[in-house]
């Protein structure tokens, strides 16, 4: 007879997790049944968040432009973290998303393709050339229990990720990388939700004209910052642009005027 495995030396009413954590669990008093506690990862995985967002991570994306490490203000739960950038609700406050199939190019954390999702979006992809943004992005996704939101690693300034439709594109402080291929982009979509790079006095030469070929209807949502720890003067512009004067009334949100 070959020998019985040696009992297991937890005390009775405990389980061992896979790391080998401990879960208690109580004796119910009636009937003497075992109910526990469900196991969450949650403090775990917010610790990770944190972790990732504390990194001295510096992405050299395409043309050598650098972007530090946690860049876009997050939500992680009900906490709300201070990036770099402050927050853009605002703006899509502004913006139609209910039902709607969102683009966010240069999605960066993904906290805009979460939020338009949490403004009725009907499904959002996020394209971010840095891998390491897109595993955080994925994580904070998990944390918030957010839905139908999917980021992809993708080099924005290729013609060839332009593929399928989207109700909206928008596109977030990369003008540098969408300029050239607002052709393609065009392709995609009859609305794109812009924000610009610093102005100075050029709104106009160097934005509103090179995207009135493709999207000829623009309406000026507001001035956003330019960054927490720069020169305060300094500001840009988001812009709703669309094809066609109907497009561009129809993604705007009802209580815009």
């Amino acid at each position: 007879m070959k020998d019985r495995p040696a009992a297991s030396s937890l005390p009775v009413g405990t389980v061992s997790g896979a790391a080998g954590s401990v879960a208690s669990m109580e004796v119910a008093s009636s009937g003497g049944a075992l109910t526990s506690s469900p196991p969450t990862a949650r403090p775990q995985l917010e610790e990770l968040i944190r972790v990732s967002l504390g990194l001295p991570y510096v992405s050299s994306g395409k043309e050598g432009i650098e972007t530090g490490n946690h860049y876009q203000s997050v939500s992680i739960g009900d906490a709300k973290t201070s990036g770099f950038r402050s927050d853009r609700s605002a703006f899509l406050n502004r913006v139609d998303f209910r039902g709607r199939k969102v683009l966010d190019l240069g999605s960066n954390l993904g906290e805009l393709s979460r939020s338009a999702r949490a403004r009725g979006a009907d499904v959002v992809d996020g394209f971010e050339y840095d891998p390491f943004f897109v595993e955080v992005a994925h994580l904070l996704n998990a944390y918030n229990f957010t839905t139908r939101v999917s980021f992809f690693q993708r080099d924005i300034t290729d013609p060839k990720v332009y593929v399928g439709h989207y109700d909206i594109v928008m596109a977030f402080a990369v003008w540098t990388y969408v300029r050239p291929i607002l052709s393609s982009i065009s392709q995609i979509t009859e609305a794109l939700l812009l924000e610009t790079h610093n102005l100075n006095g050029n709104l106009e030469r160097d934005y509103t004209t090179p995207i009135s070929r493709f999207f000829p209807h623009t309406t000026v949502l507001g001035e956003s910052d330019w960054g927490r720890t720069q020169d305060p003067g300094g500001g840009r512009a988001v812009l709703l642009c669309a094809k066609t004067g109907a497009v561009l009334e129809q993604a705007l949100a009802p209580t815009a005027t």
